[in-house]
C-alpha cells in the first residue's frame, strides 16, 4: 500500500538584506510555489480511493483543456 508520505523539501529563508517583510513575502512565494497549502488542505480529510481517481481524471481534462486553448490561441494545429 502506498504511503504517500510528505514530499515536500525543507523550506529555508535568510532574512539578510532584505529585512522582515521581504523575507516573508519570499517564504510566502516559495510555499505557494511548493504547493504546501494545497497539499495540507488535500490532506485535511481522507479521499476515497474512487473520489481520489475522479479528482485526478477531472484534473488532467482541466490540464488538456488549458492547453489546448494555449495552443489554439497561439494559433497552433490542435488533433
Amino acid at each position: 500500500m502506498g504511503g504517500g508520505g510528505f514530499r515536500h523539501r525543507p523550506l529555508e529563508v535568510t532574512v539578510g538584506e532584505r529585512g522582515i517583510e521581504g523575507a516573508l513575502r519570499l517564504f510566502k512565494k516559495l510555499v505557494l510555489r511548493d504547493g504546501i497549502l494545497r497539499d495540507l488542505k488535500r490532506r485535511a480529510h481522507h479521499e476515497k480511493p474512487g473520489d481520489r481517481r475522479r479528482r485526478k481524471a477531472r484534473e488532467a481534462a482541466r490540464r488538456l483543456r488549458k492547453r489546448l486553448g494555449r495552443a489554439q490561441a497561439r494559433g497552433e494545429q490542435t488533433e
